[in-house]
């Protein structure tokens, strides 16, 4: 039998969906049951950076190139100084949200998730926060 395992404790005959051992309660599968119950923290993390990353990247476009461009056209070029760069740093810290959701959708390099989820909570911080503390709490997902 292939799907045949034996209890760590007693060496009972087990199989791989056995969580406790039927002959002494040792629990058998404790540490599988663990992993596939917070697997979709990471997931979760990532799709709140893109849902906060994506639209922070297109109010930064057009604020850069709208907002900006009108302050310049304007006569107040100082207005538009600071709509381009607050565009320009909008757009920066998007497009970092959007790589950290990436990474954290396919569990990887569990530093720039976080980094991502960090700079989401900069775009829309109501997304922002959970991703934080999903990706914090989904750590032993990563590779």
């Amino acid at each position: 039998m292939s799907d045949t395992s034996f209890c760590p404790n007693c060496g009972a005959p087990t199989t791989k969906l056995t969580e406790i051992c039927p002959k002494c309660g040792a629990r058998v599968a404790g540490k599988v049951v663990e992993k596939a119950g917070s697997a979709w923290m990471p997931l979760t993390a990532g799709i709140l950076d893109l849902v906060a990353g994506v639209p922070a990247l297109i109010i930064g476009i057009l604020v850069t190139a709208g907002l900006g461009a009108f302050g310049w056209l304007s006569g107040i070029a100082g207005v538009g100084v600071i709509m381009a760069a607050i565009g320009v740093l909008l757009i920066i810290f998007a497009i970092i949200a959007i790589v950290g959701g990436v990474f954290a959708l396919r569990k990887r390099i569990w530093g720039l998730a976080l980094a991502g989820s960090i700079f989401a909570l900069f775009c829309a911080w109501i997304f922002g926060i959970p991703a934080i503390v999903f990706t914090v709490m989904g750590k032993k997902h990563f590779k």
